[in-house]
């Protein structure tokens, strides 16, 4: 049976949710011929649209707890206005972010057009999120500020580049598939790769995706061996055993019966591109020449900025409502939660909140 992210997912006794579920539109046109990130003066304390006359429900982030808060809302609350911002223009699958560096699919292959969205009568409002201030129950965007009755936070992490010295002054030197761009930039540097060490590293849990990096390692095994393409596979690891913790001794099974080498309990402070090698907090090198190095998961500064939380969102984690406003709630890799970063939780956790603010 070949290898795909599916199989040895099955293999390690996981489930996969779903796949995409929206339906419908392409987002070639979006991808090949539109902006990722578009360039918007901020105007900063202009609204950009009028106060709430009746219930307004905005959710910040258009990934897979955003919109299953969002579609469950309107079928609970009918008349309710709901507002998504999303900064991208078109959803795609974060965990198909994996099948994608493996070349197991094309970007059409895991994104699709908002459009299904706004059909549900569902405003979304392509525009980045710059802050939020809770006491006016306002949001501010790059097109204009958004007040609120209740407000969503379903921004995902943002990966904390200055967390590892030299990695923001040599971003060129690494690419991971944990966010859009540096997902398409990492495909391309695989298919480029012709040989040597590669050297994939993995942050101190909680993080995003907590498979993932093990499910790269053996792809990208599977995908060098079919090109026959020579590659000694090392994973540095911050923590003490693989994650998510249950699945550790599977997946070290699996690791060792495709000759990736682990090294547990090594976090990657620093990384010296010009002499290509990471640096740990036990003072090890690890050469390359190939690098992945995935920073910490934090959630976006807005959030601390707001006194909203620091690494990610203060809630309580039956309800996903914040500790210090009753109408704000965070769900999905933002929030700070007992429960695994994925796709999967975050549907639950949006599926959640619709019913609390319904």
């Amino acid at each position: 049976m070949k290898l795909s992210r599916r199989n040895l997912l099955r293999s390690l006794g996981i489930s996969m949710a779903g796949g995409i579920f929206l339906n419908g539109v392409s987002s070639k046109k979006a991808f090949g011929e539109e902006k990722v990130m578009p360039d918007m003066m901020p105007k900063m304390h202009k609204p950009m649209m009028p106060s709430p006359t009746k219930k307004r429900a905005v959710i910040l982030g258009g990934g897979y707890s955003g919109l299953y808060c969002a579609i469950t809302l309107r079928e609970l609350a009918p008349d309710a206005e709901i507002v998504v911002v999303e900064k991208y223009p078109f959803f795609v699958s974060g965990p198909s972010h994996i099948d994608f560096v493996a070349g197991l699919k094309h970007l059409d292959d895991i994104s699709r057009s908002y459009d299904p969205v706004s059909a549900r009568n569902i405003r979304v409002v392509r525009s980045e999120i710059i802050g939020i201030i809770p006491d006016e129950r306002r949001v501010l965007t790059s097109s204009g500020d958004i007040e609120y009755n209740f407000l969503v936070i379903s921004t995902g992490i943002r990966i904390a580049d200055e967390d590892v010295l030299n990695l923001i002054e040599q971003p060129a030197s690494n690419s991971h598939a944990w966010e859009l761009g540096e997902t398409v930039e990492m495909r391309k540097r695989i298919e480029a790769f012709k040989g040597g060490r590669v050297v994939l590293t993995v942050p101190t849990a909680p993080f995003k995706c907590p498979p993932g990096p093990y499910e790269v390692a053996c792809l990208l095994r599977e995908y060098f061996d079919s090109k026959k393409i020579k590659a000694e596979i090392t994973i540095v690891d911050a923590n003490d055993k693989p994650q998510p913790g249950p699945l550790a001794q599977k997946w070290t099974s699996v690791l060792e019966a495709r000759n990736i080498i682990y090294k547990p309990n090594n976090k990657v402070i620093e990384i010296d591109a010009a002499g290509k090698q990471v640096i740990t907090d036990k003072g090890e090198k690890v050469g390359y020449d190939f690098v992945s190095i995935i920073p910490s998961n934090k959630a976006a500064t807005f959030i601390k900025d707001a006194g909203l939380g620091d690494p990610f969102v203060d809630v309580d984690p039956a309800t996903f409502k914040s500790k210090k406003y009753d109408n704000i709630f965070a769900v999905g890799d933002c929030a700070k939660v007992p429960y695994t970063k994925s796709a999967f939780t975050a549907s639950l956790q949006g599926k959640s909140v619709a019913h609390h603010v319904a």
